[in-house]
């Protein structure tokens, strides 16, 4: 029996796979980047366990997660660098794969 990453991420996580389904959706991926959707109530374990499932199989890569899918670029680089900065300015959060570590972005004013 084969088990999704995401659903097993969820399941450690304490996430249902329902509950993880409706948080979170990765909508598109490059080698290097991942840009992800998720709803606005989702917590920091669901933010988690999406850029795990989006980084899963990738050593260099970062999950860019976002609650506002106008803000999501069209298709994802294949570098950070080259992210909108319009687009990462409205980012919630960033998955960091390599460190396996969940950065939150705070906005200031």
């Amino acid at each position: 029996m084969r088990i999704s990453s995401s659903l097993l991420a969820a399941a450690l996580l304490g996430l249902s796979g329902s509950a993880f389904a409706q948080a979170c959706a990765t909508r598109d991926s490059s080698e290097q980047v991942a840009l992800v959707l998720c709803g606005k109530n989702a917590d920091a374990a669901e933010l988690k366990a999406a850029g795990m499932a989006a980084c899963k199989g990738k050593k260099v890569c970062n999950a860019w997660i976002w609650n506002d899918a106008s803000k999501l670029p069209a298709k994802a680089p294949a570098a950070d660098k080259d992210l909108p900065k319009t687009s990462t300015g409205a980012a919630r959060a960033v998955w960091i794969n390599d460190s396996q570590h969940l950065m939150e972005l705070r906005k200031t004013h």
